[in-house]
């Protein structure tokens, strides 16, 4: 009983932040083509970059107390919800390590700029499709519903467990090699 309501009030925090960090993020990188932005921007990153850290907090106790508070747990719409999870968290992850390492001033680099809101936006999908499946499994409809299709998360994909190992090894890596140099100043070519 007090894991679904603590899930939901969760899941609540989750969808807000996320969304605050993706427009936020979309805004900031839009402030270079827009001139009505530009007095915004340091407002709008500092709202994405604060919102990107309470994000990465809440999915995982969002995927904890889901874990706790589902009746059916072993279902491929609860496996495809882990898969989103872990899909938003990594998004966000990218997101905040990108702007951590290189601070507000990645925003003047276009390739940079670009990656941040890539970043931002697929987090902020793949949350509101986490949110879709939610409401799907206890409402039995979605915010998704408008669209003309629905994906079939009634069905997964199962992967080997090597393979996912595999997976998992090349993503440390990655981390690893991206936070080895820190001390590395922006040199890209616009």
């Amino acid at each position: 009983m007090f894991m679904t309501v603590f899930h939901h009030l969760v899941v609540g925090l989750v969808a807000g932040s996320g969304v605050i960090m993706g427009v936020c993020a979309v805004l900031v990188w839009l402030s270079s083509y827009i001139s009505n932005l530009e007095s915004s921007k340091s407002t709008l990153d500092r709202a994405a970059y604060v919102a990107s850290i309470f994000t990465l907090i809440v999915i995982p106790l969002a995927m904890i107390s889901g874990n706790y508070s589902s009746t059916n747990s072993g279902g491929a719409m609860f496996y495809n919800k882990f898969l989103f999870s872990g899909i938003a968290f990594g998004f966000t992850s990218s997101y905040l390590v990108g702007r951590v390492r290189f601070g507000p001033e990645l925003w003047k680099y276009s390739s940079l700029a670009n990656l941040q809101m890539i970043s931002a936006l697929f987090s902020l999908t793949s949350i509101m499709i986490l949110g879709s499946i939610g409401s799907k499994i206890t409402l039995g409809e979605s915010t998704l519903d408008i669209l003309p299709f629905w994906p079939d998360f009634m069905n997964s994909i199962v992967i080997n467990q090597w393979f996912s190992l595999f997976l998992v090894i090349i993503g440390l890596i990655s981390v690893v090699i991206s936070l080895r140099s820190s001390s590395m100043r922006i040199s890209l070519n616009d």
